[in-house]
């Protein structure tokens, strides 16, 4: 009996899939902006809502540094940086009774983190429009550190923290989306 081993090839073509994922990248851009501003139009007083809320975003930014990743030669800090993201918002959901200062020091490492491995994934990846999302990166983690630092702020400040990290999220995946559809 002769038996024959097939070798199988999948060829990536990487414009291809860049000019594939732009238009999610784009919707997902549009979705956090809406939603950090209507973060910053409803300031709730309630730590609950602030809790839920935040984890929320995260969830929803870790499962997109996934997506993001799916495209990415390098994609070990950006599935790190989703994947603590994505644990952080679930901690945040099912745990929503948290004192404020709990709340905003989750929050704070998040995004320092976050930003921290996005600033370094993009430096390391150097593909087209590398410097807005390391600028981006850098952003976050700087509202990160000031959220750690200062652990006891009020909900509205948190809020206010979240909406804007929410749409500096959203203004950067639009940018990498148009980065991806030109390249």
């Amino acid at each position: 009996m002769d038996e024959r081993q097939s070798d199988v090839v999948v060829v990536v073509n990487q414009k291809a899939l860049s000019r594939r994922y732009w238009g999610v990248m784009l919707a997902i851009g549009i979705v956090a902006i809406i939603f950090g501003i209507i973060v910053l139009a409803n300031l709730w007083s309630s730590v609950r809502l602030v809790a839920i809320l935040a984890g929320l975003f995260l969830i929803f930014a870790g499962v997109v540094q996934f997506v993001n990743a799916a495209g990415a030669e390098r994609k070990t800090g950006k599935i790190i940086g989703g994947l603590v993201v994505l644990i952080v918002g679930v901690v945040l959901v099912f745990w929503p009774d948290a004192s404020v200062k709990t709340v905003a020091v989750l929050v704070g490492l998040a995004f320092l983190f976050w930003g921290i491995v996005m600033a370094i994934a993009a430096l390391v990846d150097r593909g087209e429009g590398w410097g807005i999302a390391a600028g981006f990166g850098v952003l976050l983690a700087l509202v990160g550190i000031v959220v750690v630092a200062w652990p006891g702020p009020t909900i509205a400040i948190l809020m206010i923290l979240v909406g804007v990290d929410a749409i500096l999220f959203g203004a950067s995946m639009i940018a990498q989306g148009f980065a991806l559809r030109k390249a």
